[in-house]
């Protein structure tokens, strides 16, 4: 249920940025993901169609994705980690996400 309120999200902000700044020949949106996100290029693809033929913009605009990465700090000893369920150096699973959650619209371009 969060996936599909963060995706109705990233759909307004979209129509929101073409509507504010009254772009008609937007060449590209980017996107900030992160990696622990269950986000892919065709979920984005969709948002972005969707999107698009809200405003009935040019179908032809790209997506651009910058793919944020997974940060991990264990709350036991602080250190760090990429992946995983427990703490590289401890053992611990008091893991605590520093990044990799993120999904938002970052730029319109035109």
């Amino acid at each position: 249920m969060q996936e599909l309120i963060r995706q109705e999200e990233i759909i307004n902000d979209i129509a929101t940025q073409i509507s504010r700044h009254k772009i008609h020949s937007a060449v590209k949106v980017k996107f900030k993901v992160g990696r622990l996100t269950n986000i892919t290029e065709k979920v984005l693809l969709d948002l972005f169609i969707k999107a698009v033929g809200r405003n009935n913009l040019q179908p032809d605009m790209a997506i651009e994705i910058e793919w944020m990465p997974a940060r991990l700090k264990c709350n036991s000893c602080g250190a760090s980690a990429e992946t995983g369920y427990v703490c590289p150096a401890c053992k611990s699973e008091d893991l605590k996400v520093i990044s990799g959650e993120e999904f938002f619209l970052e730029n319109v371009y035109y």
